[in-house]
């Protein structure tokens, strides 16, 4: 890997390290190495902006995880708690045209989401708390695949559910410099000329 690569790469898990404010769950999806890879990170806090539905057990059978544009679902599935929101809408909308793609084996925290307002998935007996936030992590890879074969328009953008918002981003890591690398190019360009000034001033 050659050094803008390198730094491209660090640019982009930088942003990606970046802390997330309460009441936001951020679902990134990114084409990298020949696949499209979905993250969900962020913490949802409005419990008013949220109704109690039912709560899913070992004995009942896991919805599949993976998306489907057309419809609004992105799932990364597990046992946990359905809701549905509490507030009227409109809430988001489709992401694309694509039909329903599903993925073997997600890790981390359940979490699903379904943009219309339909339901919400979280792990069960998750707290909704501005006070104490709780972190969701959930990660899962549709292999040999491209926005495009998922029938995923990658348009950035956000639906708000009462207090908690839902943000959907798509990322390319080698697509070119983003403002952190732009800003790390700058700081690396600053020092670089600060000390060939100095060492001028010296000789």
């Amino acid at each position: 890997m050659n050094l803008r690569s390198s730094l491209r790469a660090l640019a982009f898990a930088s942003v990606c390290a970046l802390p997330l404010p309460a009441g936001v769950v951020t679902i990134n999806f990114t084409e990298t190495g020949g696949n499209v890879v979905a993250t969900a990170s962020g913490s949802l806090t409005d419990a008013g902006a949220w109704t109690f539905l039912i709560s899913l057990t070992p004995s009942d059978p896991l919805p599949p995880s993976g998306v489907d544009p057309s419809s609004s679902d992105v799932v990364f599935a597990g046992y946990g708690d359905f809701y549905t929101p509490s507030g009227p809408g409109p809430f988001g909308g489709p992401f694309g045209l694509g039909g329903a793609t599903y993925v073997v084996s997600p890790s981390g925290d359940t979490f699903g989401v379904n943009l219309l307002g339909n339901y919400l998935l979280v792990p069960t007996g998750y707290v909704f708390s501005s006070v104490t936030p709780t972190s969701l992590s959930r990660t899962m890879t549709f292999n040999t695949a491209t926005f495009l074969s998922l029938g995923i328009t990658p348009t950035a953008t956000s639906t708000v559910f009462g207090g908690d918002t839902i943000r959907l981003t798509f990322g390319v890591p080698d697509a070119g410099p983003g403002p952190a690398l732009a800003l790390l190019l700058g700081g690396l360009g600053l020092r670089q000329w600060h000390s060939s000034r100095r060492s001028r001033a010296a000789a």
